[in-house]
């Protein structure tokens, strides 16, 4: 049974028949529940498969997504973060094969999304267990004082290393020490991008590249 929430002209809250209405951070939504039976068109299966690739590439790193896209959900809004990222990653970062299948270009994601400058041809050296990252810095249009954030990430295995607080800004370079780096194993892509702590603020991230093997 459902119910009108205040009086005919309120929210409709509960159930008739295949449709469901509820309230969701504040916003009153309504959905159709129930099987379908209609075969689903060739364009709706590669909706469906871009969807899959998506939610497998983004899901084992759902907590650094939420974390870089925590402050581009408008107020009130309906959606989250890590739905945001996911549209985002879909229309932006989906290429098709030969065969037709869809798939993620790890180069065109976004781990965050900020109004801070981003990393400015931020690269990645390795010697051993230790990593150098390296980026330029322009004073006069970058703030001397946000820290780098950085998330290795392995989708296959699944490899992921996050770290929040790395060097200034103004450093141009950052090292970090990971003691079982040599037993990963597969490609590592590197994301970087700034944080400033003070006005809670991020930047997008970039593509450093693949750590070398």
């Amino acid at each position: 049974m459902a119910t009108a929430k205040n009086g005919i002209n309120g929210a409709f809250i509960g159930k008739v028949g295949s449709i469901v209405g509820y309230e969701l951070n504040g916003k009153n939504v309504i959905r159709a529940i129930g099987r379908r039976t209609k075969p689903f068109s060739k364009l709706e299966l590669l909706n469906q498969a871009k969807m899959k690739v998506v939610s497998e590439f983004l899901g084992p790193i759902k907590p650094y997504i939420k974390f870089g896209f925590q402050h581009e959900v408008p107020s009130g809004s309906h959606v989250g973060a890590f739905q945001l990222a996911q549209s985002y990653t879909r229309k932006n970062a989906i290429e098709v094969d030969e065969q037709g299948n869809p798939f993620i270009n790890p180069e065109k994601v976004l781990i965050s999304k900020g109004k801070l400058a981003p990393p400015l041809n931020c690269t990645v050296e390795r010697d051993g267990n230790r990593l150098t990252f390296r980026w330029d810095y322009i004073g006069t249009q970058q703030s001397p004082t946000d820290r780098l954030v950085i998330l290795l990430y392995n989708p296959e295995e699944p490899i992921r290393v996050f770290r929040e607080l790395g060097a200034e800004r103004k450093a141009q370079q950052d090292e970090w020490e990971i003691e079982p780096l040599h037993l990963f194993t597969g490609p590592i892509h590197v994301y970087a991008a700034f944080r400033n702590t003070w006005l809670d603020q991020l930047s997008d991230s970039v593509y450093c590249g693949v750590i070398p093997q």
